[in-house]
């Protein structure tokens, strides 16, 4: 036929334990978890959540990188008073607050203030938390967090990546099990301050290892108030798809052809897999680099696989498609919008360099105040 045709998921619970300036620089390898193993996070249609609490930000720039390479909400935690220098003193503020959760780790009064968060749990199947390394124990703002929630974590995936300045995580891994006890762990990752600048293939390395999977092989389908879930290929359009979600939702127009198609241009170009094909019942096809097909109904053609439309009859397709040119909205997330978690209070932070001079934003390194505390990138 001479036409034109037009033609998208990766816990685990993340502790990511950065350089704590009371720690001596050591290269030794990660040590085993030893916990429970369900073999890998994210696996099936799990929706993950990363939880950290950062110092130093070495926390924070793990999570960011982490962020990058997969699909998940995001709750930071914070101390409810933000005046405490936690490195004054060799650690002493928070060498205080370490003692009194280990002298009386079942009493509440022993774990430190932090701000309210609004979290549902049962939301998620994996859990990233990342936390620094103090004194060989897990910080204790985070310790205060799993204290309120680790029990409605049981049974849910959980990922431990441990970054200190040198010392093992055997103790942070302690802590973890003892505030989650019924959590299924999987292998830990450990970040030391010499790998820092490795954090990124670090974790990309780890996330292979523990065969993370969490909806990297599914994008959802939004039409006339429908959405739709999409099993996707594996290829390099699919990747190339993938990628360019992970920045936000794709939006197109796309018209009738044939009576048995809808067609519409993307916008852009993703590099193409042709093979000549038959297509079947919802099958999702890219066309010429940069148009894409959505099928009711069979056509032969050289395309390349995007993927399937699940669940769905052709008439259960038609009706969610209509006639006419409709807009489709593709993404990774089947809700309505771009969901965060957050503190239940707005978080104000003022910047300041040490000259007194008020900062739009986190300098790239070197040393400065924020909310009174005094912090240092490298």
């Amino acid at each position: 036929m001479n036409r034109f045709f037009s033609h998208i998921y990766i816990v685990l619970l993340v502790f990511v334990m950065m350089a704590c300036q009371n720690e001596d620089v050591n290269a030794t390898s990660p040590s085993d978890n030893g916990g429970s193993t369900n073999g890998g996070l994210g696996n099936g249609d799990s929706k993950t959540l990363i939880v950290y609490y950062s110092y130093t930000n070495n926390t924070e720039q793990i999570v960011a990188d982490l962020k990058s390479l997969i699909n998940a909400d995001v709750l930071e935690i914070e101390p409810a008073n933000k005046n405490l220098d936690y490195a004054a003193n060799g650690y002493a503020i928070g060498t205080e607050q370490l003692n009194k959760i280990k002298n009386k780790p079942n009493d509440v009064s022993s774990y430190p203030a932090i701000d309210p968060v609004t979290v549902d749990l049962s939301e998620y199947n994996t859990i990233i938390i990342a936390t620094p390394l103090w004194w060989s124990q897990m910080a204790s703002n985070m310790q205060t967090f799993l204290f309120k929630y680790g029990a409605e974590m049981a049974g849910k995936n959980v990922g431990l990546i441990v970054s200190s300045h040198s010392s093992s995580i055997n103790g942070v891994e302690a802590d973890a099990k003892r505030l989650v006890p019924s959590g299924v762990f999987t292998k830990s990752l450990w970040i030391n301050a010499s790998k820092h600048s490795q954090r990124k293939s670090l974790l990309e390395q780890w996330l292979k290892e523990i065969g993370y999977d969490q909806n990297n092989s599914t994008m959802f389908l939004k039409v006339n108030n429908n959405t739709l879930r999409v099993k996707l290929a594996d290829n390099t359009a699919t990747r190339a798809l993938l990628e360019r979600l992970k920045d936000g939702t794709i939006t197109y127009s796309a018209h009738d052809y044939g009576g048995f198609e809808k067609v519409g241009a993307l916008g852009f170009s993703l590099p193409s897999n042709d093979s000549y094909i038959s297509t079947e019942l919802g099958d999702v096809m890219l066309y010429t680099n940069n148009q894409l097909c959505i099928f009711f109904d069979s056509n032969s053609w050289e395309y390349t696989p995007i993927g399937k439309i699940e669940g769905m009859s052709a008439q259960q397709l038609k009706v969610a498609f209509g006639t006419g040119e409709v807009s489709i909205t593709l993404s990774l997330d089947n809700s309505t919008g771009i969901k965060s978690v957050s503190a239940t209070e707005a978080k104000t932070n003022s910047l300041y360099a040490l000259n007194g001079q008020k900062l739009a934003e986190r300098p790239a390194r070197g040393i400065y105040i924020e909310n009174g505390v005094k912090k240092t990138r490298r």
